[in-house]
């Protein structure tokens, strides 16, 4: 009985996997290790191709296998449209996924609030932080605190008002209560944020300096102020409370800076200091 190409006759689909199987674990590292119904039509033609023309594959035996090809491909764009439809649920969602650089290989996380849902050469992303994340990336997945703009809409009235908020640590639990001048509202991930200027506080120091040069904070305030934009002038700085003794470390901008001559106390106007909406506790008029 005739040979061709050094492949037995009449050989079943899964001894042709068993032959195929060093060609195929290239695309198995790109495709997760799954055989997919490209390859599965493939290993059914090369069946095909060397058959024993004198004991051809049985009838019967073609159809089943075309049966078991047309169920795995529905079964792949059942998956798909299930993927897609689950994607579009995750939108207004918090998620964490970890992605791999494609040229450097290194993994990252990416974490915060689904806007949109795209499709891309056949596969599902959801867009998080302006990035397109695949959905197979996903690791958790949680509830926002809020999914509506209609929360922004509702602390709206707070601009151009004098009130009362707070600013916190979250790592220690530290609050500080702040006055300033509301601005605008800003929709931030897990709440919104009023934000304000002509905010009064007592600096401590610069935000993670381990410098000891006493002049240190005068010399980085120093600098801040004379920067020529709004973002040269903001400081990372770490403000207190004097009565408390609560340490906040905050993000703004300096307007102003004073330091008294006889304590060395350090005091600073800021504008861009946010606060939760959620905290503010008086509202003054203008």
């Amino acid at each position: 009985m005739a040979q061709t190409s050094g492949i037995n006759n009449s050989l079943t689909i899964d001894q042709i996997i068993e032959s195929t199987k060093n060609k195929q674990e290239a695309a198995a590292r790109k495709t997760g290790g799954e055989l997919g119904k490209n390859d599965f039509l493939n290993l059914l033609v090369t069946q095909l191709r060397y058959q024993d023309p004198l004991e051809p594959v049985d009838d019967k035996e073609f159809i089943a296998q075309m049966a078991q090809f047309s169920s795995l491909e529905q079964m792949q764009n059942m998956n798909g449209s299930m993927t897609k439809s689950q994607a579009f649920t995750l939108i207004g969602k918090v998620v964490t996924a970890t992605t791999t650089d494609d040229r450097t290989l290194e993994v990252s996380s990416v974490q915060g609030t689904v806007t949109s849902v795209k499709m891309k050469d056949g596969k599902t992303f959801v867009v998080v932080n302006n990035k397109d994340v695949d959905v197979d990336s996903i690791i958790q997945v949680d509830d926002a605190l809020y999914n509506s703009y209609e929360n922004l809409a509702d602390y709206s009235n707070l601009i151009g008002f004098k009130v009362k908020g707070a600013v916190y640590d979250s790592s220690n639990g530290n609050v500080i209560y702040l006055s300033g001048n509301v601005k605008q509202i800003q929709r931030g991930l897990n709440e919104d944020y009023a934000v304000m200027d002509d905010v009064d506080v007592e600096i401590a120091e610069v935000t993670g300096s381990t410098a000891v040069d006493p002049n240190y904070l005068k010399n980085y305030l120093e600098e801040k102020l004379n920067g020529t934009t709004e973002a040269d002038k903001q400081v990372k700085v770490t403000i207190k409370d004097s009565a408390t003794g609560a340490k906040v470390p905050v993000t703004a901008t300096l307007k102003s800076y004073s330091i008294d001559e006889n304590t060395g106390k350090v005091t600073a106007v800021l504008d861009n200091m946010y606060i939760s909406v959620y905290s503010v506790s008086n509202i003054q008029k203008p």
